[in-house]
């Protein structure tokens, strides 16, 4: 075989296999693209999951705070006031991370949040008022109106738990 010819089949099969590596690379991509969006989703909602989660266990957290700053008398009302007003900026946190509805596996949401949004943005709302009530009161110092404003506030805790979160015994943490 000749140089010349030799050349012209090397081309050739080079002009092949970069044809098959562009076909190749074209196939990845595509494949890429359409898978994607799939598992980003179920990345995202994960995430997303966890965010609401991470959310909801700081409220818990400022609330289990305030109770034990009131029940065991700690000289700490600065303190009530700073959770409460950290529970009013969760509040207005709560919709957005629920807006979507990520399934029932693992989260103690009931469906009746998004039947109902309205009525849980009411609730959330309320959350607000109240939060902001026990700040207030706390600021103030004067015990007589942190007691009634603590028990405006679990209130609303607890009338959200009761129609939009699933009771304990049916927790996914249970399972």
């Amino acid at each position: 075989m000749s140089a010349s010819s030799q050349f012209s089949y090397l081309s050739n099969q080079m002009a092949t296999t970069n044809r098959l590596r562009a076909l190749l690379v074209g196939f990845v991509a595509i494949a890429m693209l359409f898978a994607t969006p799939i598992f980003a989703d179920a990345e995202n909602d994960a995430a997303q999951l966890k965010y609401r989660q991470t959310l909801m266990s700081g409220v818990g957290a400022d609330m289990s705070a305030i109770g034990t700053i009131l029940k065991n008398r700690l000289v700490l009302t600065g303190h009530v006031e700073s959770h409460a007003r950290q529970l009013a900026a969760s509040a207005k946190l709560i919709g957005a991370a629920f807006k979507n509805d990520l399934g029932q596996d693992a989260t103690d949401a009931q469906p009746k949040i998004w039947s109902d949004w309205s009525g849980f943005e009411a609730a959330i709302a309320d959350l607000d008022k109240a939060a902001n009530a026990l700040a207030d009161a706390a600021a103030s110092g004067d015990p007589k109106a942190i007691g009634p404003a603590v028990k405006g506030l679990g209130k609303r805790c607890g009338g959200c738990h009761k129609a939009y979160r699933k009771p304990k015994e049916e927790s996914y943490k249970n399972q």
